[in-house]
């Protein structure tokens, strides 16, 4: 990457790691473009080190915490040098995924366009990075003992953490490059509460998803409180609510940048309700995932203004 980390630059590694994020996030405006890509390479990274089975639990939590230290300026330059050593050897080795080995190889970079962006953006990509690594750091210490957690609280405390959290960031830095443009400044409150639970519905979609893969490896991250079925609800509530924040915004791109996962997490859960998760993992279609990029866009010209 350059020193001003241009979008081009980084454009393929965000095509390789995420294909549906990729397809949104390429209609962005470009004042909020970049620094989402960023945050969102970044949060990868450090997905990519906590999924990494064939290393040492022990070995994972210790990265995650020096990336934590690193992604906030907090570490020293030995310290970052270490991390970035350690990613580009045995956990960019222990990945399966060979896009994943080469996002944990470019880390640098990643650092590198992050520093190159505004003091204020700079500031909230690490607090956003703070929460989800923490997210990820309970799930690795929490599941070394347990394997179901035990309230629905921890389940939804899970979800801001590991997704709620990025709706919040979504706002802020919309509103921090973007001002009035993305959403009148008095109902900043009301978008952040309701990008809270987009976030969270959106994760609830990924657990219900995964839920026969995540049991096999010892993690079942919904309290047995409520039924799969009830999960579902809550889901496609939290689903709708980000439908709304999305017709909320105030530009066509916006709305269809910020509308497209919640159509694709209300159609997995369509499919989860017809089929038997637990017997396979269930994905949309190529040609599905660009109905409902259509459908997105007709959504985003007809939506209703804050």
């Amino acid at each position: 990457m350059t020193q001003t980390a241009p979008l081009e630059a980084c454009g393929e590694l965000l095509k390789s790691v995420s294909r549906s994020f990729y397809l949104s996030m390429v209609f962005l405006p470009k004042e909020m473009r970049e620094g989402i890509s960023i945050g969102y390479l970044l949060a990868r990274a450090s997905d990519s080190v906590a999924d990494s089975s064939m290393a040492e639990s022990s070995t994972r939590l210790k990265s995650l915490r020096s990336m934590q230290r690193v992604i906030a300026s907090s570490a020293s330059a030995e310290e970052q040098q270490h991390c970035i050593a350690e990613l580009a050897g045995e956990l960019a080795d222990a990945q399966e995924n060979p896009n994943e080995r080469e996002l944990l190889l470019r880390f640098a970079d990643c650092l590198q366009a992050l520093r190159a962006r505004p003091d204020a953006e700079i500031e909230l990509i690490a607090k956003v990075l703070n929460t989800i690594i923490e997210g990820q750091c309970w799930d690795l210490e929490y599941f070394a003992t347990q394997h179901c957690v035990a309230s629905e609280q921890e389940s939804d405390e899970y979800c801001y953490r590991v997704a709620g959290c990025v709706g919040e960031f979504w706002t802020e830095l919309g509103l921090l490059s973007l001002g009035e443009k993305f959403c009148p400044p008095a109902r900043q409150d009301l978008m952040t509460e309701a990008g809270i639970r987009y976030g969270k519905g959106l994760q609830l979609v990924n657990i219900l998803r995964d839920v026969q893969e995540d049991r096999q490896r010892g993690r079942q991250y919904l309290a047995q409180s409520k039924s799969a079925q009830q999960w579902m609800r809550r889901a496609e509530r939290y689903l709708s609510d980000g439908i709304d924040y999305s017709q909320r915004l105030r530009s066509m791109r916006l709305r269809f940048c910020s509308m497209l996962p919640a159509l694709l997490g209300l159609k997995t859960l369509r499919l989860l309700a017809a089929n038997d998760a637990t017997k396979q993992k269930l994905k949309i279609t190529r040609s599905s995932v660009y109905l409902t990029m259509l459908q997105a866009a007709l959504m985003s010209i007809c939506a209703k203004r804050a």
